[in-house]
């Protein structure tokens, strides 16, 4: 291997162990070209035996395929409880398979690439699955999933990261027993909590909208709902070129003040080709198996007449096990002091729901002709709302303690009170082909409007 860290791609060899920094030892294998395949059957079997307290149950991987396409599917309606234990179970060696591609692939492309890919890994999967739900129609789960997820980030997560990462003993970064812990990405902290409030300001849109233009409106609602489409689709839209400034900022113009070059010692190990093979299939068999650990879960939450709020809000973004990867990874950054690299993954992957994933599920609603739009009800918007304001206060001073974690907490299991007996929202059929540059809503003769869509250009007067 050169000096570089990148590979030669000639030289053959024999594995060999050289210790690391912080007293952690790294496999180092020598270097051949990309495609030897000896090298790619040295490199599947030390990820295996990377992974062998996990690695146990690749074997629920079989029956959570098989199953819901058996002949039992049919014949026993409660094998869903199966599935879903199957799936789950299956998902975390693909998870801890993802998670080791990932860091070594950002080993290779260097720090500020680890909580970028880090967090793009995980809601990738969840892009993927909350599609699904989507195709199927469920729209107020998709819509609740995305805030419950965010909220899940920057409440929950980032509490217990608080907490782990600062709690006053003497083993934190400058030896000593402190009150505080200073954040030293503050630039990126500061940036973060901004883009929440952007997006929060974003989403909260479409909902003051129908309020307010629903007085006006002559047709039941249904020119405000297509109006809210078009709204939806603009949003989505600025949103997604908000996010490609934020990656130029990330990885660009200000890399080095959004990572902490101190708290990253992973050492690449493996070829990039083989990072980028590895993350391929883990994310293909976790989106394989999720599929079916959502449909589970919908049937689960039917049976026990859970809301579609708390499923989506509270029970998806928790019980998709690639977050729940994620999340264990951040928290575990946390109890070695890497506060930052910590805290940087939860608000990468908190900003990129908001700015990449919600409008890429408005734009697949809007290709599949399953309309989807960034209308959260009151509740939603508030919660999502308060959680930013606070997240917002309390990384100001760029220090955190524990009390801190505590707090955010507590409002998050405030949040999921109200979201466990909020009822059902029963979703409504779409609209089509509503035309982007109509906006008449007050006009007398719009009095029939058909409800899938048809003749709707017509209905405005264009």
């Amino acid at each position: 291997m050169n000096d570089s860290g990148h590979d030669d791609g000639i030289n053959v060899g024999v594995n060999v162990e050289q210790p690391a920094e912080h007293g952690h030892r790294y496999r180092v294998f020598k270097e051949r070209h990309l495609l030897h395949p000896k090298s790619w059957k040295e490199f599947t079997w030390s990820i295996l035996k990377k992974g062998r307290k996990t690695n146990f149950f690749l074997i629920f991987l079989i029956p959570a395929i098989a199953l819901p396409h058996s002949p039992l599917q049919k014949r026993f309606h409660e094998l869903f409880y199966l599935n879903f234990i199957f799936n789950f179970l299956a998902i975390i060696p693909l998870s801890d398979m993802l998670t080791i591609g990932v860091e070594d692939l950002s080993a290779f492309l260097g720090p500020k690439y680890q909580a970028v890919l880090h967090a793009f890994s995980g809601n990738l999967v969840e892009l993927v699955v909350e599609s699904f739900v989507l195709i199927d129609g469920r729209y107020s789960i998709v819509q609740s999933a995305v805030l419950g997820s965010i909220l899940c980030n920057i409440t929950l997560i980032l509490g217990i990261i608080f907490i782990v990462g600062s709690w006053p003993t003497s083993r934190r970064r400058d030896g000593s027993s402190t009150l505080h812990t200073e954040i030293e990405i503050g630039t990126f902290v500061d940036t973060s909590s901004s883009i929440l409030a952007l997006a929060f300001f974003a989403l909260m849109i479409p909902a003051a909208f129908k309020i307010a233009a629903s007085p006006f409106d002559t047709t039941e609602n249904r020119l405000v709902n297509c109006n809210l489409q078009n709204i939806s689709h603009a949003t989505a839209i600025i949103l997604m070129l908000v996010f490609i400034g934020l990656l130029v900022f990330q990885l660009k113009t200000h890399a080095h003040e959004t990572v902490n070059v101190k708290e990253f010692d992973h050492h690449k190990i493996y070829n990039w080709l083989f990072d980028i093979f590895l993350i391929a299939i883990s994310v293909t068999g976790i989106i394989v198996c999720s599929r079916t650990l959502v449909t589970s879960l919908e049937e689960i939450g039917d049976k026990f007449e859970l809301s579609t709020e708390f499923v989506g809000m509270v029970l998806l973004p928790l019980c998709v096990i690639s977050n729940f990867i994620d999340h264990y990874q951040a928290v575990a950054e946390a109890t070695r002091d890497k506060l930052d690299t910590a805290i940087s993954v939860i608000l990468n992957k908190s900003v990129q729901m908001a700015l990449l994933i919600a409008p890429i599920l408005v734009s697949v609603g809007w290709i599949f002709n399953k309309p989807l739009t960034l209308d959260f009800n009151i509740l939603e918007i508030s919660v999502l709302g308060c959680a930013v304001l606070i997240v917002n206060y309390l990384v100001a001073d760029n220090k955190v303690h524990w009390l801190e974690g505590y707090m955010l907490i507590a409002s998050y299991f405030l949040m999921a009170i109200a979201f466990f007996y909020f009822p059902s929202v029963h979703d409504e059929p779409p609209l089509f082909d509503c035309n982007p540059l109509s906006r008449n809503l007050n006009q007398s003769h719009t009095s029939e409007v058909p409800t899938n869509g048809a003749g709707i250009n017509s209905t405005y007067g264009v």
